[in-house]
């Protein structure tokens, strides 16, 4: 919209036309006239108003089908329309030029307040569309190129996981040839060195693991399904069964889970990270116990708690944790940063959310929000 608003004061009575032309620009308003529908439409055509006054009865033809003119060919920031008359004042006659797409719909004779403050109003709601339109169109930009950032970021992923795990598996390979064949000659030392290149290969090929499954989250544009917990929390008990038994861990489900939307695989994954985090993050002093509890927070979701006896975690960490690579205990406790990162990404595709409440030596809770199956 330009700095001083366009109108377009189109009425066949000149009198009328003059008298609403002088209230207009008095207000500040830069007012071009007409009397006809040709005109209307010559003149809209080339200074392109903000706002069009449009008298229903023109001498050649009906302003309502003008009206139908201008709004067909507007691209979501043309003109807005006032239709304005002085024998067309029922209600039918305002119904059907609003249904033409008019803005607005004034009966003569006008007020000069209610006349102008109509004006401002339309030119307002204008200014916002504008904004809006505008908006739409910079989110669409946007949108597409995170769409291309995404699909490098996949190919990256998928090409990167390649081109890596081969010269690692060919590191890990011969450093295990060349342990064996010295072995007699080696020193404890030296054998030390073998075996931090066999721990950081490991380590890496597990990073490039969980970096794939990470990106690879939303991009099978599987639809939901009804998922039973009961058999994701088996499935995932299941694949922790070495590292249960190693740690001495007890897992309870507290009462019988729901079933919830989402993908089972993914749901697996979410719930293998959050009880394996449970089972490294103990507390040496006591065995880990991890229970799992369900609530119906509302008729369309479920909140699953998954709450542990563990070493707890420090408030001003709570939202870092789910950051990837955010590790809060380096090297000292084995894993790669991208466990819960993943748990996020899941769950928020899924269309949940996930939290976490902690106090350090007390343990944690994370809260898991889905939808209800």
């Amino acid at each position: 919209m330009s700095e001083v608003p366009i109108l377009l004061n189109v009425d066949d009575h000149e009198v009328a036309r003059y008298a609403k032309t002088r209230i207009l620009s008095g207000a500040g308003f830069r007012v071009h006239e007409a009397s006809s529908g040709a005109e209307t439409l010559s003149l809209a055509a080339k200074h392109h108003p903000d706002l069009i006054l449009l008298d229903v009865h023109l001498p050649d033809g009906n302003g309502i089908d003008i009206c139908r003119q201008i709004k067909a060919a507007q691209d979501g920031t043309s003109v807005m329309v006032l239709q304005i008359s002085a024998s067309a004042v029922s209600a039918k006659n305002a119904k059907e030029a609003l249904d033409a797409g008019a803005d607005g719909y004034l009966m003569e004779p006008v007020d000069a307040d209610v006349l102008v403050a109509t004006v401002k109003a339309l030119l307002r709601l204008h200014r916002a569309e504008r904004s809006l339109v505008h908006a739409n169109r910079q989110l669409e930009i946007v949108n597409a190129e995170l769409q291309r950032s995404n699909r490098d970021l996949q190919q990256f992923a998928f090409a990167a996981s390649h081109d890596l795990q081969e010269p690692l598996r060919t590191i890990s390979t011969f450093s295990q040839l060349i342990e064996q064949e010295l072995n007699e000659g080696l020193t404890e030392g030296q054998k030390a060195y073998f075996r931090r290149v066999s721990a950081s290969t490991i380590r890496m090929q597990a990073l490039i693991h969980d970096l794939l499954a990470y990106s690879r989250v939303g991009r099978e544009g599987r639809p939901p399904t009804v998922v039973e917990l009961e058999g994701v929390l088996r499935a995932a008990k299941l694949n922790l069964s070495e590292q249960i038994a190693e740690t001495g861990g007890r897992i309870e489900i507290v009462q019988p889970l729901p079933a919830v939307l989402g993908d089972f695989t993914n749901l697996i994954s979410v719930f293998h990270n959050l009880l394996s985090n449970s089972l490294k993050y103990r507390d040496p002093n006591r065995a880990p116990v991890i229970q799992i509890i369900a609530s119906q927070e509302s008729v369309a979701e479920w909140t699953i708690r998954v709450k542990d006896n563990g070493i707890g975690i420090n408030q001003k960490y709570h939202q870092r944790i789910f950051e990837p690579f955010k590790r809060l205990h380096g090297s000292e406790i084995p894993g790669t940063g991208i466990g819960l990162a993943l748990c996020q990404r899941i769950v928020e595709t899924e269309g949940g959310r996930i939290t976490v409440e902690s106090t350090p030596g007390e343990g944690s809770t994370f809260s898991v929000t889905l939808r209800a199956g």
